[in-house]
């Protein structure tokens, strides 16, 4: 009995000496906000020029190469049969790829990918003003013409016209809703608003 309580000791000694001591430290993955929190600035263009710096890889859907990582965003997730990934470097349409990644999707299902400009033509009439897509949360920064998405897995199609402050001048915001669980179920919603008071 001796020897289990001397053990139990020397493990809990050993534990608290070796542990990491959290309490009153900050996390640098997550910021913790509340209503007295100082607004904090975010500049996106020095994290593009960050993520610019990674090399590329290619994607292929069932054989079909279909572009780069970004693709993955805007796919079904479930319909994913198996991926893998292959580390030679190849050429593409005159860009150079660092990797392939090779998706198979499950047999019953077909993803049609279609460029924004091509997804813009066929759903859309516009006028010649200029146009910032946005899907989901994400405002794309990229060639419209070569950012592909799969069609089949948008769920909603927002155009907002936006004024600028120059007399005259809009811009097309097109914000692309996907088919994610969390998107389906905010689009099933019911909201009723009460009167104005």
């Amino acid at each position: 009995m001796k020897k289990i309580i001397f053990v139990l000791t020397l493990l809990l000694l050993t534990f608290n000496s070796f542990s990491q001591n959290i309490i009153d430290k900050k996390s640098a993955a997550k910021a913790n906000y509340s209503e007295n929190s100082k607004i904090k600035v975010i500049y996106n263009d020095s994290l593009n020029k960050f993520h610019s710096k990674k090399k590329p890889a290619g994607i292929f859907f069932n054989g079909t190469f279909v572009g780069d990582q970004r693709v993955l965003n805007v796919i079904n997730p479930k319909k994913i049969e198996s991926l893998n990934i292959e580390k030679e470097k190849f050429e593409k349409n005159g860009k150079e790829y660092y990797g392939k990644i090779l998706v198979k999707m499950k047999s019953d299902y077909k993803p049609n990918f279609i460029s924004l400009k091509e997804l813009t033509s066929k759903y859309l009439t516009l006028n010649t003003s200029p146009i910032i897509y946005q899907i989901d949360e994400n405002v794309i920064n990229q060639d419209y013409n070569e950012y592909s998405v799969d069609e089949n897995f948008i769920l909603k199609i927002i155009l907002s016209k936006i004024k600028t402050s120059e007399k005259n001048n809009e811009i097309n915001l097109i914000k692309l809703i996907t088919k994610t669980p969390e998107n389906i179920k905010k689009a099933n919603e019911i909201r009723i608003k009460g009167p104005e008071k």
